[in-house]
């Protein structure tokens, strides 16, 4: 009874001891090689006990699942202070005044993705913010309320080759593109279709397409009526030596089914959002007497970026990028019936179509309307962020009238978002760590057409503080 007792006792200490301090097992074998000679115990006790190391072994390696193994995780934190000055003229008034805004925002973003086989991912990605397409900032107000959690992206990818993938569901923007249309927060939501052939060392064509959808509407006795975006882009990446890479894609963009929209009476004190006249963007979405859209989107899009790596003593990249709106025709918003009562900001061109003397109606004919359908952007960028030490700068200057682009996908940043803006982008950013990066952005921004409302310049200052993990 006592060597039986002292078998299990001592089984119970080496299994414990090996649980606790893998290194240890390792080592048992010379230790039970001893007991054995000593009489303490006999063989087949010995092999017992090794048994239930290696059992214990096995099940403490199981203690992870391997799909959890297959998930990376990762995300970023951002500390910002923002600072805004704008020069406005409100309604009634006589003179402008200059606005002054101080706000202390944060961005939180967390990543998981998972390699579920060979071919396939899924990622989920959360964020903060308040919901928007185009910013995940969350401003510290409220008497330190909770702040809301969105899901930012949801997708799953399948690459059956090295040249072609598909994605669906809520995903990165992966076309060749800058924030005059497309601010970085937009995750479009619908499928996107990547295509890449390398002819050879110098040259590879690229093809990336989408169908996404823009709003659900509840419209009866219709079908296949919902406002939705079908992109082409098509592009070519020349590499004439190591180090030096050109890129030039061409997008074309087909709005459809927009004129279902209607404005949401139900959204009147809500001015954010897409359906109605939402000045806080800055765009005239122009609605008639029945509450219908008359503005039209297919736009057309090129790109050009330049990147030289190992060439110069920092990398340097030099982009350019223009946006025209085919379907953009103010004349035809004006015999539609747009007058004030559906859109103040066109007060100007409703009382150009009318003698001033005679009030007797213009004839549309003899009237030249700007369309101010078009955008461009040009721009450079100096040096990395990758590691401690690195630093990098970017600058560019944008110009986008009104009916470029949609204004709700637009830089939320630039002249307080939207489209009927122009000036100056100015970036700097130090790695003080691997993981931690500060940054300084200054915009030098003005309405680019100042007939359509009181607000004049802004001139805004970011200083963020981001934390990668």
């Amino acid at each position: 009874m006592r060597q039986k007792f002292l078998t299990v006792l001592l089984t119970l200490f080496f299994t414990t001891l090996i649980s606790v301090n893998p290194s240890f097992a390792s080592q048992n074998n010379k230790l039970i090689d001893k007991l054995i000679k000593k009489g303490i115990l006999t063989q087949k006790e010995a092999d017992e006990i090794l048994a239930e190391e290696a059992k214990e072994k096995a099940e403490s390696s199981g203690d992870i699942p391997n799909w959890i193994k297959k998930i990376k995780i990762s995300g970023d934190l951002r500390l910002r202070h923002d600072t805004q000055w704008r020069e406005e003229k409100k309604v009634g008034a006589t003179d402008e005044k200059e606005y002054h805004r101080n706000r202390e925002r944060f961005r939180l973003r967390l990543s998981l993705k998972a390699k579920t086989s060979k071919t396939t991912e899924v990622g989920v990605r959360l964020a903060s913010g308040s919901g928007y397409q185009n910013t995940t900032n969350q401003s510290f107000d409220e008497h330190a309320r909770g702040s809301d959690i969105f899901i930012d992206r949801a997708y799953a990818t399948w690459k059956p080759c090295d040249y072609f993938k598909i994605t669906g569901g809520k995903h990165k923007n992966t076309l060749l593109t800058t924030p005059l249309t497309w601010d970085p927060d937009v995750n479009p939501e619908g499928l996107t279709e990547n295509m890449t052939y390398k002819i050879s060392d110098m040259f590879s064509l690229f093809a990336n397409t989408g169908q996404w959808y823009i709003e659900e509407l509840d419209l009866k006795d219709t079908s296949n009526t919902d406002p939705t975006l079908f992109v082409y882009q098509g592009g070519v990446t020349v590499k004439p030596s190591n180090g030096v890479k050109v890129q030039f894609g061409a997008t074309y963009y087909d709005f459809n089914h927009f004129e279902n929209l209607f404005w949401d009476s139900d959204l009147l004190d809500d001015k954010t959002e897409f359906a109605g006249f939402n000045d806080s963007y800055g765009q005239m979405m122009i609605f008639d007497m029945d509450e219908r859209l008359l503005n039209k989107f297919e736009c057309t899009e090129f790109n050009v970026k330049l990147c030289m790596k190992d060439v110069l003593p920092v990398p340097v990249t030099v982009f350019g990028s223009y946006v025209k709106n085919a379907s953009a025709d103010v004349r035809r918003l004006v015999e539609r019936g747009v007058d004030p009562g559906d859109s103040d900001p066109l007060k100007l061109l409703y009382y150009s179509n009318y003698d001033m003397d005679s009030g007797d109606p213009v004839d549309l004919d003899e009237l030249t309307f700007d369309d101010r359908d078009t955008g461009w952007m040009a721009g450079f960028s100096v040096g990395k962020k990758k590691k401690e030490g690195d630093w990098y700068m970017k600058y560019f200057f944008q110009k986008l009238e009104d009916f470029a682009f949609p204004a709700v996908f637009v830089d939320s940043d630039f002249h307080g978002g939207g489209t009927n803006n122009e000036g100056h982008f100015l970036q700097g950013s130090y790695m003080f760590r691997d993981k931690i990066q500060g940054k300084v952005t200054c915009f030098a921004t003005e309405r680019e057409d100042e007939r359509k409302d009181g607000k004049k310049d802004e001139d805004r200052i970011q200083v963020d503080a981001i934390f990668k993990f």
